[in-house]
């Protein structure tokens, strides 16, 4: 589950405030602060120091922060699908995981390819795919990228029927084969 950069922002708040509040019940609980005076230091700085409104607006603020939290924790995420387009009976999608498995099949048609790694990723208009390669030694490496760039577009395109913006490559490494030792 990916978190969102607000949320995460209001649990680090919420979290430090729990905290907080657990060591001053784990103070008061060992009798090192004292629950009378504790209160009482409270109310009194809060009359001094803090309207009744502002004491409300940041309760209702810790309040709505812990019920976001909450909801977002459990909000189902639709999973991640294309449009293909919409027929008179209904919407038909195909998954990015299916999509990314036409890549890895593209991908695999090359002998000079060893491994592949794949993401796509779903676009307004379409998606658009990157790949890490581990390829032979000895493979002009820019005619190897375009010939994959073209496949790949070519054959998702063809079979799924979704654009395919971009083919993002970038070649991670050269797979060397281990000689056999002869005796």
């Amino acid at each position: 589950m990916k978190i969102k950069v607000f949320d995460r922002i209001l649990l680090t708040l919420v979290s430090l405030l729990v905290m907080f509040e657990s060591l001053v019940l784990l103070g008061i609980a060992l009798n090192i602060l004292p629950v009378v005076q504790l209160v009482q230091d409270f109310i009194s700085d809060a009359s001094k120091g803090w309207s009744p409104f502002v004491l409300a607006a940041v309760s209702i603020l810790f309040l709505v922060a812990a019920f976001r939290l909450l909801v977002a924790g459990y909000t189902n995420r639709k999973p991640n699908s294309t449009i293909m387009g919409n027929t008179e009976l209904g919407v038909i999608r195909i998954s990015v995981n299916t999509l990314d498995t036409l890549t890895q099949k593209a991908v695999r048609s090359f002998n000079e390819v060893r491994e592949v790694k794949s993401i796509v990723l779903p676009d307004a208009d379409g998606v658009k795919v990157q790949l890490k390669l581990t390829v032979q030694p000895d493979v002009v490496m820019p005619d190897l990228s375009k010939n994959i760039q073209n496949k790949v577009k070519e054959y998702v395109e063809s079979l799924s029927g979704i654009v395919v913006r971009e083919v993002q490559i970038y070649i991670e490494n050269l797979s060397i084969a281990k000689q056999a030792r002869v005796e």
